[in-house]
């Protein structure tokens, strides 16, 4: 479909998929998943889901200087005391080094910028001593379910499963989850067949996968750590204090409390008004040999769209981005999303070079490297993520 809307001459129409049953895994906020939660009542009882996003990059390092297997974790450094965070490093083959950083996505100051918090982290002095000399390869972002046990949403109903990140199979104290994610389509697959077996895949005949979770090494995992990030709430080492206790109290919130509530993330946005944004005053200085602005990592990526289509960035009302955004959070979408992809578009007002917002809002919707932060901290809730056309979207080789 052309930009606006009317069918190409390659065009294909969409096929229907007839099945008795679906089994969606979609990654963190599927865009299926994220409709059949709330119209079938999925997540009646449980906390609203919280995520965070990793921003990641491949680096080429000097011949012998990164051993395959590394494993670093970091924590902390350089968010601030209330923001939720941390690092990964780890050692790939060749001297490949994996690098990125994790900012939860319930921060307060609406100037938080997830990609710049990532640029600072490799200034630091250990880190840029492993990046000294090595030559950048690849770029990319993606959100990370972090809500836990609580958060998860029932994962089946009539003719319908979700796994893997749709449904929240991840732990976040150990910010894993593809071995999760394994299982859980381990165990939605003998539900499924058990229930084509006996012919019955309504709900009721579905309902065996959450009696094999509960039964599974997966269920005592993410039991262990169902109070993780919910103990952040109240700042970092708040959180590590609830983490360290947790442990050694089967994963009940300060040794105590068996849950703690969750609260939606961009719901803890700060307005303006509220609190001073100090996040704009600190970014890195680019350099482009170990810091990069968002332009040069989405190249990176590898991300590729055609222009002529209907944006899969919709944004419900931009009248709200206008006349509420921008006096109520300053358009946090030009900071949160870590590849430009919104745009608050100026005019100049003074001699002096001094400009103001003038009510638009540009979409660089072929900048997207698909990792979904929009649609989760926008604080309205107006942004919704949607597949491109064909496939397109970053190439994520070696990532």
């Amino acid at each position: 479909m052309d930009h606006n809307g009317k069918p190409k001459a390659n065009y294909e129409p969409g096929p229907d998929l007839m099945a008795k049953v679906v089994i969606l895994a979609e990654g963190p906020r599927g865009t299926l998943a994220k409709q059949a939660i709330p119209k079938l009542g999925l997540d009646r009882d449980k906390d609203p889901m919280v995520y965070a996003v990793g921003i990641k990059e491949l680096w080429q390092c000097k011949t012998g200087s990164v051993p395959a297997g590394l494993v670093i974790h970091t924590f902390g450094y350089p968010l601030p005391n209330e923001t939720f965070g941390g690092g990964f490093i780890y050692g790939m083959a060749g001297d490949v080094l994996d690098i990125g950083l994790v900012t939860g996505l319930d921060y307060e100051d609406p100037t938080t910028d997830p990609h710049d918090n990532f640029q600072q982290y490799k200034l630091h002095p250990a880190i840029a001593k492993m990046l000294d000399g090595a030559k950048l390869l690849r770029y990319g972002a993606k959100a990370i379910p972090e809500g836990g046990l609580y958060a998860m949403p029932r994962n089946y109903a009539s003719g319908l499963l979700i796994t893997g990140d749709s449904a929240g199979f991840l732990n976040g104290m150990r910010l894993k989850g593809i071995h999760l994610a394994l299982k859980s389509g381990m165990l939605a697959a003998e539900a499924a067949y058990e229930a084509l077996e006996a012919g019955d895949t309504s709900s009721a005949g579905l309902a065996s996968v959450e009696a094999k979770f509960k039964a599974s090494w997966a269920y005592d995992e993410l039991k262990v750590a169902r109070n993780f990030h919910q103990g952040f709430k109240a700042g970092m080492w708040a959180g590590m204090l609830n983490a360290g206790l947790s442990m050694y109290a089967g994963g009940r919130a300060f040794g105590i409390r068996d849950r703690l509530p969750g609260e939606a993330g961009y719901a803890r946005m700060k307005k303006l008004s509220e609190r001073a944004p100090k996040a704009v005053e600190h970014r890195a200085k680019i350099d482009n040999v170990l810091t990069f602005d968002k332009l040069t990592d989405v190249f990176n990526s590898g991300t590729m769209h055609d222009e002529d289509q209907v944006a899969h960035l919709h944004v419900a009302d931009t009248n709200i981005c206008a006349e509420r955004c921008t006096p109520e959070f300053g358009n946090p979408c030009q900071y949160f999303c870590p590849a430009k992809v919104y745009e608050p578009m100026f005019a100049k007002t003074s001699g002096d070079g001094d400009k103001e917002y003038d009510g638009r809002l540009q979409i660089n919707f072929s900048n997207c490297v698909h990792c979904k932060t929009c649609d989760i901290m926008d604080p309205y809730q107006i942004i919704t993520w949607v597949p491109p056309q064909g496939g397109e979207g970053p190439v994520y080789t070696g990532m």
